[in-house]
């Protein structure tokens, strides 16, 4: 059974604003922006995902009546592929699942859309899955309409750096994306620029680390003997957001390419920014891992 939970692990109310006394409604991406239809949202879809994601093999009817109650069009094609090699499996299986981490990367209207890291455990055996979820609002209900395991989806159209909050999350999320690049890209053939670029885009407290083991880095970059690379589409979504500072949830699949190949390796981390002039920078980071 760990073959088969491990694979499944690594295929793994509207803001307004008053203008001339009147309330005018947001529009557009409201993902952290309105901050109660935001978390009422994750709230919905993490109650649906831990349903959908749960089977035990001596109730298979449980599994079945939380997919009528949760999932809707594609979502169900997509979690049937997923569990059929669970559902086959003669021993039996008892998988729970919660959410770890979820991050909105889009709210509008009645569709949300976000990245969420599940937790699963079956017996002694645990694994985490990185999923982008998106969920449709039907008739006062928050159904999933579409799964995908270790995502690659384009971001939303960028809101401009203002000084709106839009404009504020936006930019926290480029940030976030420019540093994952400096910070989780190396080069063996270049481990002083690999160092470097990391280096660039640290802030306290991790610049003093990062500088105090600096001797240790570029060693351990030189002797991996790898070209790491961010995969097409990294995913991105802010948990929190206030001021100049923010915590984001990145994920991608790694290109890692050594003299045998090239593998793909996903990797979700947590990251904390706080802006500095136009440009934010790296507080610390958090590689998600089980409890």
């Amino acid at each position: 059974m760990k073959r088969v939970l491990l694979a499944l692990v690594l295929t793994t109310s509207a803001c307004s604003s008053a203008v001339s006394g009147t309330a005018t409604p947001l529009t557009g991406n409201l993902a952290v922006v309105n901050a109660p239809g935001t978390a009422a949202a994750l709230a919905a879809v993490k109650t649906a995902a831990e349903a959908v994601f749960s089977y035990d093999s001596a109730n298979p009817a449980a599994f079945d009546q939380a997919v009528a109650a949760n999932v809707t069009g594609a979502a169900k094609a997509q979690l049937t592929a997923l569990f059929e090699q669970i559902r086959k499996n003669p021993q039996p299986v008892r998988l729970s699942t919660t959410v770890a981490r979820a991050a909105a990367v889009e709210l509008t209207g009645g569709k949300v859309r976000e990245l969420a890291v599940l937790e699963q455990v079956n017996g002694t055996t645990k694994g985490l899955a990185t999923v982008a979820f998106t969920a449709l609002e039907e008739g006062g209900r928050w159904r999933l309409s579409d799964i995908a395991v270790n995502p690659a989806q384009p971001s939303p159209a960028a809101h401009p750096d203002d000084g709106s909050l839009p404009g504020l999350r936006d930019a926290a999320l480029a940030g976030a994306r420019t540093a994952a690049g400096a910070l989780f890209t190396t080069d063996s053939g270049d481990p002083e620029g690999s160092y470097a670029r990391a280096e660039a885009v640290a802030a306290e407290p991790l610049l003093s680390d990062y500088r105090a083991k600096k001797a240790t880095y570029v060693d351990a970059i030189r002797r991996s003997g790898t070209k790491v690379a961010l995969g097409p589409d990294p995913m991105a979504g802010v948990v929190s957001l206030t001021g100049g500072r923010a915590t984001v949830v990145f994920f991608t699949t790694l290109k890692v390419t050594a003299a045998t190949g090239t593998t793909d390796r996903p990797f979700t981390t947590e990251l904390d920014l706080v802006r500095e002039g136009p440009t934010w920078k790296t507080t610390a980071v958090r590689p998600i891992t089980t409890a």
